[in-house]
C-alpha cells in the first residue's frame, strides 16, 4: 500500500472535497488512511500544513500532465489547446480533487489564497508563448496571468457548480478566453 503520509494526504484531498475544508477533523482524515492521530502530527503539525502539502501534491501532479500535453509540435495555438484540454480532462476524471483544488483551497484563508496564486502563477510559462505567436508590442505586462485567472474564472464556477463532468466541453470557451 501507499506510504503513511501519502494515505494522509489523499485522505485530506478527499474529505477536503467532500465536506469543505473548515469542516474536514483531522479525526475524519486518520480514519480514512488508516493511521493512528499520533502518525498525522508526525508528518503535519495541523489539518492546514495537511492540506496545503496535498494541494501541492496534486498542483505538482497536475502542472506536471498539463506540461507534457503542451510539449510536442504544432504552433502555439494548438499546443495550448493541448495543455487546456487536459488540464480539463484530468479535472473531469477527479472531481474531488477539482473541488478541493479550485473551491476549497482558495476558501481557506489568506495563506491558503497566496498558495493557490502561486500555483496558477507555474502555469503562466506556458502562456507566454503567445507573446510571441501574436508579434504585438502592446500587449500588457500581466496578460498571461490575466489569461489564467479568466479561464481559472470559468473552470471555478462550474465546479462550485455541481458541473465538473462537463468541464471538457467548456474547451472552446475556455480556449477562446485565453487566446
Amino acid at each position: 500500500g501507499l506510504p503513511q503520509q501519502e494515505r494522509i494526504l489523499w485522505s485530506m484531498v478527499r474529505a477536503a472535497a467532500e465536506k469543505g475544508f473548515e469542516s474536514v477533523r483531522v479525526a475524519e482524515v486518520v480514519e480514512r488512511a488508516g493511521v493512528s492521530r499520533t502518525a498525522f502530527y508526525e508528518h503535519f503539525d495541523n489539518k492546514q500544513e495537511c492540506l496545503f502539502a496535498a494541494y501541492e501534491r496534486v498542483i505538482d501532479a497536475l502542472v506536471a500532465y498539463v506540461g507534457r500535453a503542451f510539449e510536442g509540435d504544432g504552433p502555439w495555438p494548438v499546443k495550448m489547446r493541448r495543455a487546456l484540454g487536459a488540464c480539463l480532462e484530468a479535472y473531469s476524471a477527479e472531481p474531488e480533487v477539482a473541488r478541493m483544488a479550485t473551491v476549497e483551497v482558495p476558501a481557506a484563508g489568506p495563506e491558503a489564497q497566496r498558495c493557490y496564486r502561486d500555483a496558477l502563477e507555474r502555469l503562466v510559462p506556458l502562456f507566454r508563448g503567445g507573446r510571441e505567436y501574436a508579434e504585438s508590442e502592446v500587449l500588457p505586462p500581466d496578460l498571461e496571468l490575466m489569461a489564467v485567472g479568466g479561464a481559472e474564472a470559468i473552470i471555478h464556477d462550474e465546479v462550485a457548480a455541481g458541473r465538473t463532468e462537463e468541464l471538457p466541453s467548456l474547451l472552446p470557451d475556455i480556449l477562446f478566453v485565453v487566446l
